[in-house]
């Protein structure tokens, strides 16, 4: 259903309505009464006027049809103004109203949302700060908003007003502000989708604690992403964890890396924090070109080499000024400058110098740094005007100074980002051009037939019937067996050959190396000894044959929100220590896999000293995994280790527990 009632109404009212200014009713009211211009109604039980416009005692009494109500009555009253709302056929509604599921009044909301739904009535919140449009601002916030075309979502009514606030005084505009509330109904998911079709948008920017719905959401931002950058600041990133699990991934299993592995397969943009979403917010309110590739121009040789600094650390490159351009530039630089990136103008560079630097390298395919430091014979002033000649070429100033502000000032009315510090253009460029390519997951379980009937009615497997459903997907394994006697061991052992490794081989999951289940380097003569300590544990012995190489760890997990996710990272005792562990959403392919290698380290790992480690067994072997788990609905499992070296990817250790 259309959201055009909520965000585009034809007419309002307002449920309590006060006449007391300093009433959240009152506010409300204010601000759509100096903002809006359709047909607006004050619903008041006790007054006959509100802010100079006739009350109504109920919205009943209202003579016209109403597109959307906007509630702000005591908490108790709301079921029975949603009541209301229903026979009048009211469309949309926003519940500013707090004292719901937030406070464990989940009940109360429940029915809220039951009436609502009863009268199809799309609902907005409870606990909403409300919302702004270009044609009307429905929150007790400011009512002064500068229009423009950053979007913001916010689960948070707090953060909203402080990002509004922030935008008012960096003279960002807003083209609409969404406060999500409860999402009792209307979802995050909606509104972005809503927002991706708005021509007066040009960038949506969400705030957001947790995800209502991880399939819907993965279904839809893809398309949203496709049709405008969506940047995301997540809330709750840090958690006690989860409690200590019968494999690895459950202790390492965090919603905010999962929550990461999401935005970042919806081609969305994650933020570290709101410095860098504001930042970010400053390159797209304008239409810069921005590239990868970047050219700093400075006064300053110092704040030169800091950024080529953080433009290495941030993954950027400096582009390489042509051979006939250094010519030109020798032509007005002063002997002692050299025409090299950073471009240091030095220290006595006036207005003009920057100017012709500019006019020689303004169609440099680049994104342009230009730099100034206020010194008594260059203010940022002077050179914020000669910045603005060079518009649509992919400059970015930077004002340094005594009048740093009213060149900013200059810069942002002529539509062109600037900054006060280098490194936050630098990082707010990196978070543009690295934004990953958006993908959509298919996921459809088509388990093989043999290894469904090696899980089917089990909770948790056995590590010999985990690895034959490793051989199953075509996933490697070394020479292996199971011994319930010295004898049998010694007759295994003789045939996988020596050394060899043996394990103790429990019903149930457990870290063997901790209980000091695991003895490495066994031979012939040590067989039937080791067996037999080991046996004082379990009965059943596992065999192996003993492998060398980088040992990594795969895992698998189903988050609660966005299902199946395969995790990739140091093997062995480091898993634990290093915690270099890079998450995707499963299923994936090939060129994911590559990724997640990329992202973990593994991949430099296994390229370091040149040893010749096959990466390509591993990313088929992850990308097995990443089906498998899928395939068999596992809620949890590690391989760990599984080595890699010159032969392949081989587990040795797999532990699996089913849902």
């Amino acid at each position: 259903m259309t959201l055009d009632a909520l965000f585009k109404p034809k007419s309002i009212a307002v449920i309590g309505a006060s006449r007391h200014k300093e009433k959240v009713g009152n506010i409300v009211f204010r601000n759509l009464l100096s903002t809006y211009h359709g047909k607006l109604y004050p619903v008041n039980t006790k007054a006959e006027d509100v802010e100079g416009v006739k009350a109504y005692k109920s919205i009943k009494e209202i003579p016209d049809q109403l597109d959307l109500i906007v509630i702000t009555v005591p908490r108790e009253a709301v079921p029975s103004v949603m009541e209301e709302a229903v026979e009048k056929q009211v469309k949309a509604a926003i519940v500013i109203t707090a004292g719901f599921r937030e406070v464990g009044e989940a009940k109360l909301e429940d029915e809220v949302l039951s009436i609502a739904k009863k009268g199809n009535i799309r609902m907005l919140g409870p606990n909403t700060f409300g919302i702004i449009t270009p044609e009307l601002n429905a929150t007790f916030a400011y009512s002064d908003v500068k229009r423009g075309n950053i979007a913001l979502v916010v689960q948070s009514g707090g953060l909203g007003v402080y990002m509004l606030n922030w935008a008012q005084k960096n003279r960002v505009g807003i083209s609409y502000m969404v406060s999500l509330g409860n999402q009792a109904d209307i979802k995050e998911y909606e509104v972005l989708e809503y927002l991706s079709n708005d021509a007066e948008t040009k960038a949506i920017f969400v705030y957001i604690e947790g995800v209502s719905d991880g399939n819907a959401f993965l279904e839809t931002l893809p398309d949203v992403t496709k049709r405008k950058p969506v940047i995301f600041l997540k809330g709750g990133t840090t958690s006690n964890g989860a409690a200590a699990a019968k494999t690895h991934t459950g202790s390492l299993a965090g919603s905010f890396e999962v929550f990461k592995a999401a935005v970042k397969t919806g081609g969305g943009i994650l933020v570290d924090n709101l410095h860098d979403m504001l930042n970010l917010a400053r390159i797209l309110m304008y239409s810069e070109p921005i590239r990868e590739q970047v050219l700093v121009i400075t006064n300053s040789g110092g704040h030169g080499v800091l950024t080529s600094d953080e433009i290495e650390k941030n993954g950027l490159k400096l582009v390489e000024i042509p051979s006939w351009m250094q010519e030109e530039l020798r032509k007005v630089l002063p002997p002692t400058s050299i025409p090299k990136n950073p471009l240091d103008l030095t220290g006595d560079a006036n207005r003009e110098r920057y100017l012709s630097a500019l006019k020689i390298l303004s169609d440099l395919d680049c994104t342009k740094l230009v730099i100034v430091q206020a010194l008594p014979m260059v203010s940022c002033s002077d050179v914020a005007r000669v910045i603005t000649s060079f518009k649509s070429k992919g400059v970015i100033g930077i004002t340094m100074g005594l009048d740093e502000d009213f060149a900013l000032k200059i810069l942002e009315s002529a539509g062109m980002p600037a900054y006060t510090f280098p490194e936050d253009a630098v990082k707010a460029i990196r978070y543009l051009v690295k934004k990953p390519e958006a993908r959509k997951k298919i996921r459809i379980s088509q388990p093989i037939e043999s290894a469904t009937e090696i899980v089917k009615g089990k909770k948790t497997l056995r590590d010999y019937e985990a690895l034959k459903l490793m051989e199953i997907y075509g996933v490697k394994t070394p020479k292996w067996g199971i011994a319930e006697s010295e004898e049998e061991a010694q007759r295994v052992a003789d045939s996988i050959g020596y050394p060899v490794v043996m394990k103790i081989s429990p019903d149930q999951p457990v870290h063997k190396t901790e209980l000091k289940g695991v003895v490495v380097n066994v031979e012939k003569d040590q067989v039937k000894g080791i067996y037999k300590e080991l046996s004082k544990q379990t009965k059943r012995v596992l065999i192996q044959q003993q492998l060398t190489g980088l040992e990594v760890f795969v895992g698998g997990l189903k988050d609660p929100v966005f299902g199946h996710v395969v995790l990739v990272g140091s093997g062995g005792i480091y898993v634990d220590v290093l915690k270099n562990v890079a998450y995707a959403l499963s299923p994936i392919y090939e060129d994911e896999a590559q990724e997640v290698l990329v992202e973990s380290k593994i991949h430099d790992m296994l390229h370091a000293r040149k040893r010749g480690y096959d990466e390509g067994s591993l990313i088929r072997t992850i990308v097995a995994i990443s089906r498998m788990i899928v395939d068999l609905n596992i809620k949890e499992m590690d391989i760990n280790p599984l080595f890699v070296n010159e032969s392949g990817a081989f587990a040795t250790d797999v532990r699996i527990v089913l849902e």
